[in-house]
């Protein structure tokens, strides 16, 4: 289930780098309704830690980048919210009814409406957009440590890494393995006429390389639903990997 909550913004300036704090803003949302669900969602997680969740950025009527700040003027903005687990999206709904603020920092903007999205279609294919960027990686040893390294969509191993994660995600809320696969196809065109589509963002002390790109997806229905509803690749709970379809309200 996805939440898109539109917002009205006041002046404000908030860090460039803010998926810490909003990741931070939900579990304290969780917790105001059922704390044991935060705590157990913060400290384990299902399976192999995975939070089944993620978040978009933040989409902003009036703002601007100043160095490492953004710096919002009065306006709209909106921000989706979104986890395959019912209780998630519950609590999250109920909190925000309940004191209908989003808090990015020490900045306070007034939620104004909270929507449920609707579910995913059926599609032969589905024509995705980021919402917030895709982070894939592969462990690789350095120095005697291990470290992530982080793919680009033109990379070898990239969507073995993409489909080993989706998978992963499938076998743990499931409980069994998927009946199908996916083909993810990326937007050549697009990924050609940018610069660069990769990002360098800061969580908390850590940097992690990311990536944007539209990409169209077709196969196994349920295993892309997963990927919809809990984010694509890693470090969805720090709002990485959303998408929206493409035409779509986001």
């Amino acid at each position: 289930m996805r939440i898109k909550i539109h917002f009205q913004t006041t002046e404000a300036i908030i860090p460039l780098n803010y998926n810490y704090l909003l990741s931070s803003f939900i579990y304290k949302k969780l917790a105001s309704q059922n704390e044991n669900f935060a705590k157990f969602l913060h400290e384990r997680g299902y399976g192999e830690r995975f939070k089944f969740f993620t978040f978009s950025q933040l989409f902003l009527e009036n703002s601007k980048v100043k160095d490492d700040k953004l710096v919002i003027f009065p306006g709209k903005g909106w921000w989706h919210v979104s986890s395959p687990v019912v209780d998630f999206v519950r609590y999250m709904f109920s909190s925000l009814s309940e004191n209908p603020v989003i808090r990015v920092g020490k900045a306070e903007f007034v939620v104004q409406s909270i929507t449920v999205e609707d579910s995913l279609p059926v599609l032969s294919e589905y024509n995705f957009i980021m919402i917030s960027p895709l982070v894939v990686s592969v462990p690789e040893e350095k120095n005697g440590k291990l470290v992530h390294r982080y793919l680009h969509p033109g990379e070898e191993g990239f969507y073995e890494a993409f489909k080993r994660n989706l998978y992963k995600k499938y076998r743990i809320f499931y409980g069994k393995d998927p009946e199908g696969d996916v083909e993810i196809i990326p937007d050549w065109n697009y990924i050609k006429s940018k610069e660069r589509i990769t990002k360098r963002i800061k969580l908390k002390d850590v940097f992690v390389r990311a990536v944007v790109f539209p990409f169209r997806v077709r196969g196994d229905r349920k295993l892309i639903e997963i990927g919809y509803e809990a984010g694509f690749g890693e470090k969805n709970s720090m709002g990485f990997g959303m998408v929206a379809l493409k035409g779509g309200e986001a």
